[in-house]
């Protein structure tokens, strides 16, 4: 990825949430959650050793700006407002 963020920030890639209820009615997309939680793709020289490219991580609900780089939406995000790294594979129960 060509952009490089700055000052403790995380670029991160969203994983949406499924658009289904458990009934399996479609959700329209005023009515679904922000998504919280996403893949790091990118992140500043100065965020901690703890996090790598390819993390997927949980963030605050409305933590970070959302940008769009090259045709893909993602989201900039401060470190301090990161919550958790998931192990790779796992996503958080809806």
């Amino acid at each position: 990825m060509d952009i490089q963020p700055l000052n403790a920030h995380v670029l991160i890639r969203n994983v949406e949430a499924d658009t289904r209820t458990a009934s399996g009615l479609y959700l329209p997309d005023n009515a679904q959650e922000k998504p919280t939680q996403g893949i790091v793709v990118a992140m500043a020289s100065d965020v901690g050793e703890d996090l790598k490219l390819g993390d997927r991580v949980i963030y605050k609900k409305y933590a970070g700006e959302e940008i769009t780089f090259d045709g893909e939406k993602l989201r900039l995000v401060p470190y301090a407002d990161l919550l958790a790294r998931l192990p790779q594979g796992d996503a958080i129960p809806d």
